[in-house]
């Protein structure tokens, strides 16, 4: 019986021991509201892959502060409503510490009320960006066009790119304590977006 109690411990710890050997880094997410279908469906890819690429890119690094950050992505069709809807899909995974979205005034100011009443980061740019807009010269301009395959980034998505570096800084610095990063910490570190 003794012998049995010990093996039974003893293989318990050596289970124990393996699976947290082989525990994978926690993770963290940061969302992406943009139209990927309908009239705005081209601008919703070009900040996709440039959101996508700045993650990949953190994470190869070791992640944001040691945590592996995730990207969710929902549609908004660049329609104030939906964008709403969003915000309240988003709020629901509190892993999702920070958003970047409106892409234009109407959503952007749909959202940004939403994402505040909910208490979660929102990040949205200034101006609107049009399709078909100037394709600009960025240091990620040849890993974004490997990503996009072949597309040259535009200025929408050098600005979603930018930004999400912003967030992943913002991230990164809300973790720096023992606590993990937390919504409040990552929207005080951005300076209240």
């Amino acid at each position: 019986m003794r012998r049995t109690c010990f093996l039974a411990l003893a293989t318990l710890c050596l289970l124990l021991a393996a699976c947290r050997a082989g525990s994978v880094p926690a993770t963290v997410k940061i969302g992406l509201s943009a139209p990927f279908e309908g009239t705005g469906r081209d601008l919703g890819y070009e900040v996709l892959h440039a959101v996508r690429l700045a993650v990949r890119q953190r994470n190869e690094a070791g992640g944001a502060g040691g945590y592996l950050v995730e990207l969710v992505a929902l549609n908004d069709f660049n329609e104030a409503p939906e964008a709403v809807v969003q915000a309240q899909k988003m709020a629901v995974d509190p892993a999702v510490l920070a958003v970047v979205g409106g892409w234009s005034q109407a959503t952007a100011a749909a959202a940004a009320g939403e994402y505040e009443r909910l208490g979660l980061a929102f990040v949205a740019p200034d101006v609107e960006f049009a399709p078909g807009s100037p394709a600009v010269d960025t240091p990620f301009a040849a890993d974004y066009e490997e990503l996009s395959g072949g597309a040259p980034p535009g200025p929408a998505a050098a600005w979603a790119y930018d930004t999400t570096q912003r967030i992943l800084d913002a991230i990164e610095a809300a973790g720096a304590g023992r606590e993990p990063p937390t919504r409040d910490a990552v929207s005080a570190a951005l300076g209240g977006e």
